[in-house]
């Protein structure tokens, strides 16, 4: 009997050692899984608010810049030209509208060019008679505006020889 209880006292410490090597190991499971949720959430955190950290670091699944990119200059800001804002009427016929404008004219060039100056006059004109051809609903959304500029700087461009519109920019826009 005495050798059934020791028995049984042995068995019982085997079971204590291995109940408290299982807690172990759950602790250290549990600590674990809490280190590499942390480091997780410490990547998407630095992803999100820092991305220009990262940039250079290889992805997988993802194609870093292409040779061409490399190669292609930064394009340089050319001269802006401001114009005085411009009020039209547009060619509403239910009620009269009215539009008020203020462009700015990138060219490709980093100075003024004197034939800007001399063929203003010319640009001001085409500018007014496109805008009094146009209605509200023509140009009162984004995808309006965008085909405006595009208009815009075509006829700037067939209007000057020397002198290239680069872009064209909005800087006021209210209709009345």
């Amino acid at each position: 009997m005495a050798d059934d209880s020791g028995k049984k006292e042995a068995g019982e410490e085997k079971e204590a050692a291995l109940a408290s090597q299982k807690k172990g190991g759950k602790k250290r499971l549990i600590l674990f899984l809490g280190i590499v949720l942390l480091l997780v959430a410490g990547g998407g955190a630095v992803s999100f608010l820092a991305p220009h950290l990262i940039e250079g670091l290889p992805l997988v699944g993802k194609k870093g810049p292409s040779k061409e990119a490399d190669k292609k200059a930064p394009e340089k800001q050319g001269y802006i030209y401001s114009l005085d804002p411009i009020i039209v009427n547009l060619a509403d016929t239910e009620s009269p509208r009215y539009l008020k404008i203020r462009i700015e004219i990138e060219g490709h060039e980093v100075k003024e060019k004197k034939e800007f100056a001399d063929r203003l006059p010319r640009f001001r004109d085409a500018i007014l008679t496109l805008l009094s051809s146009k209605t509200y609903k023509e140009i009162y959304d984004s995808e309006g505006k965008k085909k405006l500029k595009d208009v815009m700087a075509q006829q700037a461009n067939q209007l000057w020889s020397g002198f290239q519109v680069k872009a064209i920019y909005f800087t006021e826009f209210v209709v009345q």
